[in-house]
């Protein structure tokens, strides 16, 4: 905003307008009267005429949105655009003085009910493709002409204060806070044990830190002509592939600029990922080009594309290690694939997860076509079998069998493993071959932790009807030695998480307990203040439930929680966090959420709990266990935990005095309550 005389950037203003809850479904612009859009934080097309893009209306749409601006400039005061088909938005005049020829544009969401007559006429006139228009409106945000106007005149308020320093600091704050999510995940890019691994890192990276809805990746197979493009984040799996030639000729397209750039039309590229624009970055290991990332409908900025870049060449110098080391380990040197088929169990997530991969490493590694992977239970009296091959899964896992018995048994009595030709003339087992296995050899090698045995490994029907070898009893036990230690690590990270939860969570009902509560509002009153941002809590007692217990037993009103429980986190909103405060009273913390807006959850909340059908309830007064509802708001009703929770109950007790089922808000100017109760239902 330097040609304007202000020291503000207009990049930050944007930032920090995102910052706001009630903003997150609009895209938007800075407008200049005299140089048109020199900013922008939104998906590409989301905002009509002035920002560069239209819906692709035909030439007949009114352009509802450069009226808006226009009359913003002229009236400092927000206006509200709306065309005909639904579409909504508004401009705000940015206020300083010497800034007074821009003007913030917001667009993109759409009413609830779309113009279908005006549809059907533009169709009649050949104006326009309907059915594209349609499904491009389907896409967008439902927000209603009323909360849009609210939405503009709150932006209206808050542009003086935020214009003095709030947007410098709050872009400083959003670049080291991005600068240090970056170099963390440079060093994970950096561990990435397999391309799956690398490619989903950098996908899940910029879906969070730049708020991408959709990430595609192109990447070369073992045809290095050919690059497949899969949907990573928002999109689906295979989008087709595209070719070497295309990816250099888009490189080749503006020499000397950085090799991030905005596709404007990715059709004639990359017509399987059904969008008008995308940024393009290219995995670069040097002059090795490995493929590409696309980020459809999205531009980034210059600090964010930087970051971005940072990234991209980091997950590409990781690639071509990965396709370094795989070359390396041919099917010729068994240890280096070993190694290679042994890292890749430590990135897996879930013990069941580990317990499938141990065996179908296995598998692979030895070339057998069936097999099972067996775990002794609790008593180490028992094996049952928790992955399988070749075999009914369903039967599988109802199977047991005890120690000593069967090979597998035996083998886990003794710790001996077996490898055996023909088990129909080995001395050791001498049976009829069951018509299952294909081929009469197999494997049972015991899986140990430690010394102790606490599981067997079994493998059959060897590829090319080979018989199992000494040879493969060896490898394997090593590959079973290094899955024992992945799983170890495994066990203690799950029962380090297990116990962090429990240590959170209130056994009674499974929701967040008081401990959690208040380290969970200190930190939301320290992002708030950070940010100038308000938030509420709503505090929620059941009318009447100790009553219910003594008349109708502990175990009926435990029963009864549940169900509370269930319906209160059922109305609360996704953002929402709802905790235990006490053995009948619940607290929901409302990010972002002033007090006038905290009153539609409340009301929902308390509904849900009015209308359970709780047994036995009729012989409680008036017949039912209802909820009050106490409400506060910080920072108007408090400016720390205590303080904000205070003030919650104090509204709480005035709820329960006014004669229960109901919500009241705190005020704290008058230094009293104020609510209506709810009529009876």
């Amino acid at each position: 905003m330097a040609e304007n005389g202000s020291s503000l950037n207009p990049v930050d203003i944007l930032d920090a307008l995102r910052g706001y809850s009630f903003m997150a479904p609009y895209g938007m612009a800075i407008h200049s009267r005299r140089e048109g859009v020199i900013a922008r934080n939104l998906l590409t097309g989301q905002i009509c005429g002035l920002a560069g893009a239209t819906a692709n209306c035909g030439a007949s749409c009114t352009m509802p949105l450069d009226d808006a601006v226009r009359e913003a400039l002229v009236r400092d005061v927000p206006v509200i655009g709306r065309c005909p088909l639904g579409l909504l938005g508004f401009a705000v005049r940015l206020p300083e003085q010497e800034s007074s020829d821009l003007c913030l544009v917001a667009w993109g969401v759409r009413t609830s009910s779309v113009n279908l007559f005006y549809l059907e006429g533009m169709s009649r006139e050949g104006d326009g493709e309907p059915f594209t228009i349609l499904e491009r409106l389907g896409s967008l945000p439902v927000v209603e002409l009323e909360e849009v106007r609210r939405t503009a005149e709150r932006v209206h308020r808050i542009l003086p204060s935020l214009l003095s320093s709030t947007p410098h600091n709050h872009a400083l704050e959003t670049t080291v806070s991005r600068l240090n999510s970056v170099v963390g995940i440079s060093s994970q890019l950096d561990r990435g044990k397999s391309l799956d691994e690398v490619i989903s890192l950098l996908s899940e990276s910029f879906g969070v830190l730049f708020d991408c809805r959709q990430v595609a990746v192109a990447i070369s197979g073992q045809d290095s002509e050919a690059f497949a493009i899969k949907g990573t984040w928002g999109l689906p799996r295979d989008l087709g592939q595209t070719s070497r030639v295309v990816l250099h000729r888009l490189m080749a397209e503006h020499p000397g600029e950085r090799s991030l750039r905005l596709i404007s039309e990715t059709g004639e590229f990359f017509s399987s990922l059904g969008s008008q624009s995308a940024t393009f970055l290219p995995l670069l290991a040097g002059s090795d080009l490995l493929g590409c990332v696309l980020l459809p409908d999205l531009e980034l900025q210059p600090r964010d594309a930087l970051l971005a870049e940072i990234l991209t060449g980091r997950a590409a110098t990781r690639l071509l290690q990965l396709r370094n080391e795989a070359n390396q380990f041919s099917d010729s040197s068994l240890p280096a694939r070993l190694i290679a088929m042994t890292n890749s169990m430590c990135g897996v997530g879930s013990l069941d997860e580990l317990n499938s991969l141990i065996l179908r490493t296995a598998a692979d590694f030895l070339g057998a076509g069936s097999g099972s992977f067996m775990l002794a239970d609790d008593s180490g009296f028992s094996l049952r079998i928790v992955a399988a091959i070749g075999l009914n899964e369903q039967i599988s896992r109802s199977l047991q069998i005890k120690v000593g018995e069967g090979i597998a048994g035996r083998v886990a009595a003794s710790g001996n493993p077996i490898v055996v030709n023909d088990i129909e003339t080995d001395s050791r087992v001498a049976t009829t071959n069951r018509p299952r296995y294909r081929t009469k050899s197999f494997i049972s090698i015991p899986f140990r932790k430690g010394e102790k045995v606490v599981g067997v490994l079994n493998l059959s029907d060897k590829g090319g009807s080979d018989i199992f070898t000494d040879n493969d009893q060896q490898l394997l036990t090593l590959l079973l030695g290094q899955a024992a230690m992945v799983m170890e690590r495994a066990e203690s990270r799950l029962q380090a998480e297990l116990l962090t939860n429990l240590a959170a969570v209130d056994p009674a009902t499974s929701l967040y307990n008081r401990s959690f509560l208040d380290r969970r509002l200190a930190e939301e009153i320290n992002r708030s203040q950070r940010h100038g941002l308000e938030f509420s809590i709503v505090m929620v007692e059941m009318d009447h439930l100790s009553l219910y217990g003594s008349l109708c037993g502990q175990a009926a009103a435990a029963a009864a929680i549940k169900k509370i429980v269930a319906a209160i986190s059922r109305s609360a909103r996704q953002m929402d966090v709802v905790c235990s405060y006490g053995s009948e009273t619940f607290c929901i913390i409302l990010p972002g959420t002033a007090k006038v807006e905290a009153e539609p959850v409340a009301e929902r909340v308390r509904k849900a709990c009015t209308r359970l059908k709780i047994p036995g309830a009729d012989s409680i007064p008036g017949g039912r266990i209802s909820a009050s509802i106490g409400v506060a708001a910080y920072p108007v009703d408090g400016g720390g935990v205590e303080p904000l929770l205070s003030a919650a109950m104090d509204a709480l007790y005035l709820a329960k005095a006014e004669g229960r089922d109901c919500v009241v808000f705190h005020n704290a100017v008058a230094g009293v309550t104020e609510g209506e109760p709810a009529p009876a239902e």
